[in-house]
C-alpha cells in the first residue's frame, strides 16, 4: 500500500499545571519516528522527538483517521521503547470516548515514538 501521512496531538499535564498540546506528525511508515512540532508546525522535516520542561503525564493521544500502512506506535523515551503502545483506532480525533491515558516522563527526558505496522 501506499503511505498516507496523517497528522495527530498529544496532551502533557505538567506537575505545575500547566497543560502541553503537542501537533505531532504520522509518516505512515514502518519503523520510522513521528515528527513532532518544534515551533512551526508538524512535518516531515520537524524535530522526531519532544523533550519534556516538567515532570509530565501524557493524558491523551488524539490520531487523524486514514493511515494505509501502520496502525500503532510505540513510545520511547531517551532512546529506549517503553511499554506503551498506543492503538490508532482507540484514539481518532472522531472519537469522544478515547481511553484517558497515564504515561509519566520525567523533566528532561527525550519523548519519541515509532511506528509501526501489524
Amino acid at each position: 500500500m501506499a503511505a498516507t501521512p496523517q497528522y495527530g496531538q498529544m496532551v502533557f499535564n505538567g506537575k505545575s499545571g500547566a497543560t502541553y498540546t503537542v501537533d505531532v506528525y504520522v509518516s505512515d511508515v514502518n519503523g520510522a519516528l513521528i515528527n513532532w512540532d518544534g515551533g512551526g508546525g508538524a512535518g516531515a522535516s520537524s524535530p522526531e522527538f519532544w523533550i519534556a520542561p516538567e515532570d509530565c503525564i501524557l493524558t491523551d493521544f488524539s490520531m487523524t483517521t486514514g493511515t494505509a500502512d501502520t496502525e500503532k506506535i510505540r513510545l520511547v523515551v531517551n532512546n529506549k521503547p517503553m511499554n506503551s503502545v498506543l492503538r490508532y483506532g482507540v484514539h481518532l480525533t472522531t472519537l469522544n470516548n478515547r481511553p484517558r491515558l497515564s504515561v509519566g516522563f520525567a523533566k528532561g527526558a527525550q519523548v519519541s515514538a515509532f511506528q509501526i505496522s501489524d
